[in-house]
């Protein structure tokens, strides 16, 4: 016998939501696309109309908002070190929490307060991305052909980091 899809009530969004944002940090644009998701499927299965438990969805998150269990500022500021700490630049640290419907706004403000953290949060990152991705001076076996050196650059550029800052990050220099 086929799975049934539950019909959703008004009454289950609430704790739906708080069972999401239990399990995973979220910003509002993705609980909100995780539920429209849910409410959806559920109502696809069960042929009812969605629009009563989009409107409730609105009044959940307007709630959550309320209450503090649901705040973009936070998970942008928790997200953005957490990116930083394993070797995120600036440039891929913006793109993440774009993608994860945080407004432009908000990433800005992280991204500051990131600086204020940490001033040297740049310099950081890219030696965390090559100590972890083993490149240059943390190359097991070094190797240091213009070629190998050529490609450890690529790869700091495509992780964002600017050419000083990488080439810095790749001889090793812990002090900036």
């Amino acid at each position: 016998m086929p799975h049934r899809i539950r019909k959703l009530a008004p009454a289950d969004l609430k704790d739906a939501a708080l069972n999401y944002l239990g399990r995973y940090a979220a910003s509002t644009a993705r609980l909100r696309q995780v539920m429209t998701r849910r409410i959806n499927r559920s109502a696809r299965a069960n042929e009812l109309d969605p629009q009563p438990l989009m409107a409730e969805l609105e009044r959940v998150v307007a709630m959550l908002h309320r209450t503090g269990l649901l705040n973009d500022e936070a998970f942008a500021e928790g997200r953005a070190r957490s990116l930083n700490r394993r070797g995120g630049s600036r440039r891929q640290i913006a793109a993440k929490l774009s993608a994860a419907g945080v407004a432009q706004a908000t990433t800005a403000q992280a991204l500051a307060g990131l600086e204020d953290e940490l001033p040297d949060a740049e310099f950081t990152a890219a030696l965390a991305y090559a100590k972890r991705r083993r490149l240059g001076a943390f190359r097991a076996v070094l190797d240091e052909s213009p070629e190998r050196r050529r490609k450890d650059l690529m790869a700091m550029a495509r992780a964002g980091f600017a050419l000083d800052l990488a080439r810095r990050a790749l001889a090793g220099e812990e002090d900036s």
